[in-house]
């Protein structure tokens, strides 16, 4: 930054007289200023709107605008307000000239013929003092510079971290999901045998053991299938969950699915687990209900929805309700368990999200995220009403005929 006395400053000089012009340019010489020269009022005004200047002596008398009007049109300019005018006036002081001119903004005057010694004294204090303004401008100019300049730094190095984390993050929900799909492969590969042999040992001790010992092995036996069944559950919901993830989540869909008859097997199949929960099942299901669906995956959805309704039921009936109306199927179920609130429903259906401890209910949080992609894919939509100890009902609705192309929700 420059210092205050190097800084160039601005003095316009306004007198219709040349001479008089001249003699100002000449007294001021000795001082580095830039000096701008008028002839009239109006063509001050015009520079006053170009130039920043420290300083203005105009003379009174001037023919059109005279100084005094000069003066009053330079203040009423909001940025031509501070800066200081001297009037040169060849006439006495009488008290009235001076008062209009203090009115109209003058800061001095100067009788003419102009004093030099006396000038140059008056210009120099102005043009200190605006060299001094002008140096603690720049250096709080250059202060805020500096100032937005590390905010800036500041910024961009939290940008640049985010970004950076944000990368380590999908770099290791990749990895994490990479390694859940291979885990969930090769924890598979091993069920299928398991669960072959389980149903061979069922058939051996059923052909040869004796009626009392049999009973004994057998409960064992079912116990162990049951299980397996539950582990192979689980494996499928992860390998789900990736496929869904990385947009492979596929349907087989098919004309005149018969939602009621999926709905009546899958709750024939949680018969013996609603009554160990004391949880009933209770169905209000028409003969049929067809759509173009993939069965399998309605079948999954309808058993992620009973299963969740008889783990939170709470030893309350499950309703289980379904209708078709203007070619949307619509499908409820409704528990009377411990319910949730808005918090717990606003995420829901997120991957691995649980209402409740998993120590005491178990599970991946999977399920529910999987029926919503999975509803999602065939063009309708899953929504939940529920409050705490007041039970949930999930309503799921499809459209029976098939999407047409570029529908969203469509599956990969």
């Amino acid at each position: 930054m420059q210092a205050a006395d190097e800084l160039c400053a601005s003095v316009l000089l306004v007198d219709d007289q040349p001479s008089d012009l001249a003699a100002l340019e000449r007294h001021l010489a000795p001082f580095e200023l830039h000096l701008v020269k008028a002839a009239s009022g109006e063509e001050a005004l015009e520079l006053l709107e170009d130039e920043d200047f420290a300083l203005v002596l105009m003379d009174v008398r001037m023919p059109g605008l005279d100084g005094f009007e000069t003066a009053r049109r330079m203040r009423a300019h909001e940025s031509e307000r501070r800066v200081p005018l001297i009037f040169l006036t060849g006439t006495p002081h009488e008290a009235p000239s001076v008062t209009n001119g203090y009115l109209s903004g003058a800061v001095d005057w100067l009788s003419k013929p102009v004093e030099p010694e006396t000038l140059r004294a008056k210009v120099r204090v102005f043009v200190d003092i605006y060299r001094e303004r002008e140096a603690l401008r720049r250096q709080q100019d250059a202060l805020h510079q500096r100032e937005r300049e590390v905010l800036e730094a500041r910024s961009q190095r939290a940008e640049e971290d985010r970004e950076r984390l944000l990368a380590e993050l999908r770099e290791a929900v990749r990895l994490r999901d990479e390694f859940l799909s291979v885990a969930s492969h090769e924890l598979k590969t091993p069920l299928t045998p398991l669960a072959l042999r389980l149903q061979l040992l069922r058939q051996e001790v059923e052909r040869e053991l004796d009626a009392e010992r049999a009973p004994r092995l057998l409960g064992h036996l079912e116990a162990a299938g049951r299980q397996v069944r539950r582990l192979t559950l689980l494996v499928d919901s992860l390998l789900d969950a990736t496929r869904i993830t990385s947009g492979r989540l596929t349907l087989r869909e098919e004309d005149d699915v018969n939602l009621a008859a999926i709905v009546r097997e899958v709750a024939a199949s949680f018969e013996t687990q609603a009554a160990r929960a004391n949880c009933p099942l209770e169905l209000d299901v028409p003969g049929r209900v067809l759509g173009h669906w993939d069965p399998m995956r309605l079948e999954q959805v309808v058993t992620n929805l009973l299963s969740n309704a008889l783990k939170f039921g709470a030893g309350c009936p499950v309703l289980v309700h379904l209708e078709e109306r203007e070619s949307v199927a619509r499908l409820t179920v409704r528990d009377g368990g411990i319910g949730m609130d808005a918090n717990m429903r606003g995420r829901l259906f997120g991957r691995f999200e649980r209402g409740v401890s998993e120590r005491h209910y178990g599970g991946l949080g999977l399920g529910l995220f999987i029926s919503q992609e999975i509803v999602r894919a065939l063009g309708g939509h899953i929504l939940v009403e529920s409050e705490p100890c007041k039970g949930a009902t999930f309503t799921v609705e499809l459209p029976c005929t098939p999407r047409e192309e570029g529908d969203e929700g469509g599956a990969s």
